[in-house]
């Protein structure tokens, strides 16, 4: 019996440890839940509370890239939407400087021999190229169209340095710049083509017409007379027949080029169709118009076509008529004009035939207003006029001086002039 306490003290104890273990170990757990609880606690209400440092910021030229990149690609879609040389000069002169963030810029190009400044500064001075007289500080770049160089654009960098973006940026916009100038170059080339002959290298027949009628509504605002002369190569088919066409261009081409040379340059010269010319003579009366004619018919009686082993040469038969007041339609003037050259046919080719409106039926036209002028020249040298030059018709001639020009009696005797009614 004095075994039982003993065992039942022995239990206790183990009892008392056990429970003492589970007290010991949840207090534990107890107090790190508490403290893990406050340290998160500590740790969101430090996040809310501290200051967040502000990002680095970006260099300068970084804060707007975007923006600027839109200018460029703004300003290439207006080169490429501007159809006129004038349009695309305009955007150059008025976006380039802006877009380079500089003061000047000098743009200028050649195309066939032809040297064209596209972005002059006000301040220069006209026909001095900057780039070649030293007139600042200057960063250039070649214009390119297919590894050829076209021109130069030149930036003025005397007040301040291209940004290095700038200078990135200036392989593409000078390509832009170089490939809408050779376009409009291209362009302008194509309207030559369709309004020039290209065997005589007169007008077409199209736009022989469309200057005429601007001739004509000009004369009718200034109350001027406009000559119209139709010319015809005589026999000139049997010139093809005997000689073969190649020929016959060659002597085309020749009677092209007198009648340039001969001609103003305000002269409208049309080849109208075939061997057959249509001459427009602005504000020229029926005397200068006649000696016109004669001129013109001489020289090209005079004119020697050499093809293979052939001397060339053909008369013309012209015919004549004036433009009055009322003559705004430009197809009865050209009637009228066929009308002379048909009688100049039937009455033996070779010579001038003249035929006018009804002058019982026309409105007279009234001479201009004279215009008083001071006497600059000195009146012991002689008159420049009597002198034909660039610019000036070569029958252009006073009175006094007679009719004929410079190689002009080596054709013989004047083609016959007749005046024939309406």
């Amino acid at each position: 019996m004095s075994d039982l306490p003993a065992s039942l003290a022995a239990g206790l104890t183990s009892v008392a440890w056990y429970a003492a273990a589970l007290v010991t170990i949840t207090l534990v757990v107890f107090v790190v839940a508490v403290v893990r609880n406050r340290t998160r606690k500590r740790e969101v209400a430090n996040t809310e509370n501290a200051v967040i440092p502000s990002q680095p910021t970006p260099p300068e030229g970084d804060v707007d890239a975007a923006s600027w990149e839109q200018r460029i690609l703004s300003f290439a879609l207006e080169l490429r939407r501007s159809a006129s040389r004038q349009r695309v000069h305009q955007v150059i002169a008025q976006k380039l400087p802006a877009l380079l963030e500089v003061e000047r810029v000098w743009v200028i190009a050649r195309f066939g021999g032809r040297r064209q400044v596209i972005v002059p500064h006000d301040g220069d001075t006209p026909g001095v190229n900057p780039l070649i007289t030293g007139d600042g500080d200057w960063a250039t770049f070649p214009l390119k169209v297919s590894d050829r160089v076209i021109g130069i654009l030149g930036v003025d960098i005397s007040l301040r340095p291209l940004p290095t973006r700038t200078r990135r940026a200036m392989a593409t916009i000078a390509p832009l710049i170089a490939e809408s100038l050779h376009t409009l170059d291209m362009i302008s080339q194509l309207r030559e083509l369709s309004s020039v002959d290209q065997l005589t290298g007169c007008a077409t027949r199209q736009n022989g017409l469309q200057r005429l009628n601007a001739e004509l509504t000009r004369a009718h605002r200034a109350s001027r007379e406009v000559a119209i002369l139709m010319l015809d190569l005589d026999y000139f088919k049997s010139i093809n027949d005997r000689f073969g066409h190649h020929c016959g261009d060659a002597v085309l081409t020749a009677i092209g080029r007198t009648l340039i040379q001969t001609l103003r340059v305000s002269d409208i010269r049309c080849r109208w169709g075939g061997e057959e010319f249509l001459v427009v003579l602005p504000e020229t009366g029926i005397e200068q118009a006649k000696r016109v004619a004669v001129t013109l018919a001489r020289r090209i009686a005079e004119t020697l076509t050499h093809c293979d082993s052939a001397r060339i040469s053909v008369t013309t038969s012209v015919g004549i008529t004036i433009s009055s007041r009322d003559d705004e339609d430009p197809d009865v003037l050209l009637a009228r004009a066929d009308k002379a050259l048909y009688r100049a046919k039937t009455d033996g080719r070779n010579c001038i035939r003249i035929l006018l409106r009804d002058p019982t039926t026309s409105t007279p036209i009234s001479p201009a207003p004279p215009t008083l002028f001071l006497e600059r020249r000195d009146l012991h040298q002689g008159d420049r006029r009597q002198h034909p030059g660039f610019g000036r018709r070569k029958t252009d001639l006073s009175e006094e001086g007679g009719s004929t020009s410079p190689g002009q009696s080596a054709a013989g005797p004047d083609p016959q002039v007749r005046s024939n009614p309406a």
